[in-house]
C-alpha cells in the first residue's frame, strides 16, 4: 500500500468514528444502525466492514480513545511531586478535555446509563474507574485528608458531575469559574 492510499485509508477510518461518535451521542447507541453510520459519512456501509467488524468494535474505539485521555489527566499525579499541584493540573487538563471533545463527553455520559452497552461498557471502565480512585486516594493519603478513600470518591463524583451538568447546560455550569473554585478548595 503506497503512503497516499494509507492517508486515505486511516483519514477514512477517523471520519467514520467522528460520525458514529456524533450519531451515537445524539441519537443514542441502540438507535443508531451501521447504515446511518455509512450514510451520514459517505461511505459504503461494506467499506465500513474493513474497518470495524461490528458496531460494538467501533463503540470500543471510540471509548478507548476517550478513555485514554481520562488516563492522560492523570498523569499529574506521577510526574508532579506536589499533590496540590497535581490535583490542580489533573482539573485543568480534565475540564480542557471536556470543553474540546464534548461530542465525546456526551457519548460516555449518556452511554453509561444505556442498557444496551451497559454491561459491555462497565467491562471496560471498571478498571479505568479503580485505577482513577487508586491514584486519587494515593495523592490524598499526601495531603494528609483523614479518610482518603472516602475523598477521592468525592473529588471523584464531584468532577464527573459537574462535567455532566456542563453537557446538558453550558450555561448554568461554566468549567472556568468552576475550575478555579475546585482548584482553590484543594490546594490551600
Amino acid at each position: 500500500m503506497n503512503e497516499r492510499s494509507f492517508i486515505m485509508k486511516t483519514n477514512q477510518k477517523v471520519h467514520i468514528a467522528e460520525v458514529a461518535l456524533q450519531l451515537f451521542a445524539s441519537t443514542g447507541y441502540g438507535n443508531t444502525s451501521i447504515a446511518m453510520i455509512a450514510k451520514k459519512a459517505g461511505v459504503a456501509q461494506g467499506l465500513m466492514y474493513n474497518f470495524y467488524s461490528s458496531k460494538e468494535n467501533l463503540l470500543l474505539e471510540i471509548l478507548n480513545k476517550g478513555l485514554g485521555e481520562i488516563q492522560s489527566s492523570m498523569a499529574s499525579y506521577t510526574s508532579e511531586k506536589d499533590p496540590g499541584k497535581a490535583i490542580a493540573k489533573h482539573v485543568e487538563t480534565t475540564f480542557d478535555l471536556v470543553e474540546h471533545n464534548k461530542e465525546y463527553w456526551k457519548l460516555f455520559h449518556s452511554i453509561r446509563m444505556q442498557n444496551t452497552v451497559k454491561s459491555f461498557m462497565d467491562k471496560i471502565y471498571e478498571p479505568n474507574l479503580l485505577l482513577v480512585l487508586s491514584t486519587l486516594t494515593i495523592n490524598f493519603k499526601k495531603l494528609k485528608y483523614k479518610n482518603p478513600a472516602l475523598e477521592a470518591k468525592l473529588y471523584f463524583a464531584t468532577i464527573d458531575g459537574l462535567v455532566n451538568h456542563f453537557l446538558l447546560d453550558e450555561s448554568l455550569f461554566s468549567l472556568k469559574k468552576i475550575k478555579k473554585h475546585l482548584i482553590q478548595k484543594y490546594t490551600i
